[in-house]
């Protein structure tokens, strides 16, 4: 009976341990499909094209070619490989990277289990890692960042459960060590930090056979470059290019001019680079002692909130403002604090000592010694997470602490308020979150007042929300609103030009002056202002359909896609002098009655696709449903009686869609297309 206890007991354990992980995977994979969905018409940054330029050049020539900045191969293969299997769609492979970040919660579990003995803390650690909008958000981006966390965990969660006994698991560690260091080089200390590991916790033989593992998945690598460059590069010249980049006070450019100079030498590189840079440290301490201070304000940082605030021009979905300080900068300031308290305090000093506390210091000074972005911060998170897990568990019970429990108590406390410290010497965040509370509050304030036409209030809480941000480009766009509806064109100008002045690329601003521009008929300039939008993912079609309107009535005729922005919304950008119209369209035009809507209507497709079902709607009134052939045509169709009684008309068109990609797989359009539209005019029997 006894037995049959052990093994009931163990089932239900393990049952628990299933349920979690379901529950917990489950919860990432929705945030990070989520991200991923917003994130389908993000570009790729430099540094992502690059990776990917290099994989179609290794799949088109079937040779790898290094990158200006020499850099590890794995990644480039990895690239590769998925876009043989899924395709080179661009959000194949960023839902590739969604899942592996999902898939980085069991080993972190696991980890995390093993090392405290607690399932609730390792319910918590994953439920950290799971929620984690930094995640998330990393795993849209075509880096290194999201494949190398999954390794390393793995790795950290092999390393702590080998014991002397294990035959296969030290290889294993080691084979995923080498692929992490292929990966990112700066992941080779862990071959000593497992080492030491492993020959204190499991012998010699599992800490040779894990050194030797790696050492053989490294080796022909190296010995590549050794054959290509003619010495010895174990991985990439990263490290002592970086040295030397982020050093030097003439600037990164002008050390690149100079590394680029010496061609594709990367023996020579890597003298150089490393000469260069330790001199530059000897040259120039008190440089170096500003730019180490700089870095050290940069690591503990908010990164959505700087985002934000430092590129306000850039327009951001409040849902995903909110996940963004919540589930990012909100989540990253519990791992740091909780992680840095919980590795003075918990109770697994072995690992904490020889691997946590090591790899957290290593990445530290590493990135002091380079420079700062919030994806190199990325590495510690497996180090962090599990002890910050603890910490929340821990004060769930939290009792009184014992004298011997004071020492690590108060490190625990200096640490946090040190970090505290470089967060708020980088920014102040209180204050300028109680400042944007305000000024939004303001702001909402002077948007409801615009919109009950009482220009006063309006006014008042515009200006308001302006003395607290003299740079708010949308008090500003707030007070041109105003002046257009006091009909002083003029003092708009005023506003929207100092709201460019402040913030140079803010779409509303633009758009509103190029609104201007066209009531004054300056069309030239209209139009350099009305291009702007496509310069932020915000509907502002629909933005501009709401804003304009009281300042720009309607016209008997819209010519669609040259300076219509106002009068139309639910279409695609401009292209050739018309748009695309998407499953639903709709234009406002001035109208009479007797009158009869004309449109020029465009059926063509790519062979292969579906011809386009229409339903045209005259203020809601069904107006025709055809099929539209290809080429264009013009449809002439007599208003209902009644419409014109405010002599303006909503004409919708719903059409059947199709994505040029689902019928060519090499075209780069995957957007729902309609029907084109090139013009609309209401014309009147003569």
């Amino acid at each position: 009976m006894a037995h049959l206890r052990r093994i009931t007991a163990a089932f239900s354990s393990n049952q628990a341990h299933v349920l979690a992980l379901i529950g917990l995977t489950g919860l990432a994979l929705v945030l990070r499909l989520l991200v991923w969905r917003w994130h389908e018409l993000y570009p790729l940054g430099g540094d992502e094209q690059e990776y990917l330029n290099q994989a179609l050049t290794l799949l088109r020539t079937r040779q790898y070619v290094e990158l200006r900045l020499m850099r590890p191969p794995l990644y480039a293969i990895f690239l590769a490989a998925c876009i043989v299997a899924f395709d080179l769609l661009i959000q194949n492979l960023r839902l590739v990277q969604a899942v592996i970040s999902t898939l980085t919660i069991a080993p972190l579990y696991f980890l995390t289990l093993r090392l405290f003995g607690d399932r609730r803390i390792a319910l918590v650690a994953g439920l950290l890692a799971a929620l984690n909008y930094t995640l998330a958000f990393t795993a849209t981006e075509l880096l290194t960042e999201t494949l190398f966390l999954f390794i390393l965990t793995t790795i950290f969660w092999l390393l702590s459960q080998i014991t002397p006994k294990a035959k296969w698991r030290p290889a294993i560690a080691g084979v995923c060590l080498g692929a992490l260091a292929l990966l990112r080089s700066v992941a080779l200390p862990v071959l000593a930090l497992g080492a030491i590991w492993l020959m204190l916790n499991a012998g010699k033989r599992a800490a040779a056979t894990f050194v030797l593992a790696a050492t053989l998945v490294i080796a022909p690598w190296t010995l590549r470059n050794y054959l290509t460059y003619h010495a010895l590069i174990i991985i990439d010249t990263t490290g002592a290019e970086n040295l030397w980049l982020d050093n030097d006070p003439a600037g990164r450019e002008a050390v690149k001019r100079q590394l680029y100079a010496l061609g594709d030498d990367m023996a020579a590189r890597q003298r150089l680079a490393t000469e260069r840079g330790i001199a530059v440290i000897l040259a120039h301490p008190d440089h170096i002692t500003a730019k180490v201070w700089r870095e050290a304000r940069l690591f503990p940082a908010l990164q959505f909130f700087d985002d934000m605030r430092n590129r306000p021009a850039i327009w951001v979905p409040p849902l995903q403002v909110w996940l963004r300080l919540i589930l990012g900068d909100g989540l990253w300031t519990v791992i740091l604090l909780g992680g840095a308290a919980g590795l003075w305090l918990a109770q697994a000093r072995r690992w904490t000592l020889m691997i946590a506390a090591p790899w957290m210091l290593y990445i530290v000074l590493s990135t002091l010694i380079f420079h700062v972005e919030p994806r190199y911060r990325l590495p510690i998170y497996p180090a962090l997470i599990p002890y910050a897990a603890w910490v929340i568990v821990r004060l769930s019970a939290w009792r009184l602490p014992t004298m011997r429990r004071i020492p690590a108590l108060s490190a625990a406390a200096i640490t946090c308020a040190g970090l505290i410290a470089l967060m708020l010497a980088h920014r102040p965040y209180p204050a300028e979150a109680i400042m944007l509370v305000q000024k939004h509050a303001h702001l909402w304030q002077a948007e409801h007042a615009l919109t009950d036409g009482d220009l006063v209030i309006a006014r008042t809480a515009a200006e308001t929300a302006l003395r607290l941000d003299p740079r708010s480009a949308l008090a500003r766009v707030a007070l041109a609103r105003v002046a257009l509806l006091n009909g002083d064109a003029d003092a708009a100008l005023e506003h929207l030009n100092a709201a460019l002045t402040a913030i140079p690329d803010h779409p509303y601003a633009h758009l509103l002056r190029g609104a201007v521009h066209r009531l004054n008929g300056n069309q030239r300039a209209a139009q350099r202002d009305l291009r702007y939008e496509t310069a932020s993912l915000e509907d502002l079609q629909r933005w501009a359909w709401n804003v304009f309107r009281p300042i720009a009535p309607p016209q008997e005729h819209l010519d669609v896609g040259n300076l219509d922005l106002g009068y139309v919304r639910g279409f695609h950008p401009p292209e050739n002098g018309f748009r695309w119209t998407t499953d639903d369209a709709g234009m406002l035009l001035a109208a009479r009655s007797g009158g009869i809507l004309a449109l020029r209507i465009g059926g063509d497709r790519l062979p292969g696709a579906p011809s386009p079902e229409i339903t045209i709607r005259i203020d809601g009134i069904d107006a025709i449903r055809t099929t539209v052939p290809p080429g264009w045509h013009t449809v002439q169709l007599p208003l209902p009686p009644g419409v014109t009684d405010d002599e303006q008309i909503l004409v919708s068109i719903q059409s059947t869609t199709y994505r040029p990609r689902s019928i060519d797989r090499a075209s780069p359009d995957n957007r729902p297309l309609g029907v084109a539209i090139d013009e609309a005019r209401v014309v009147y029997a003569p």
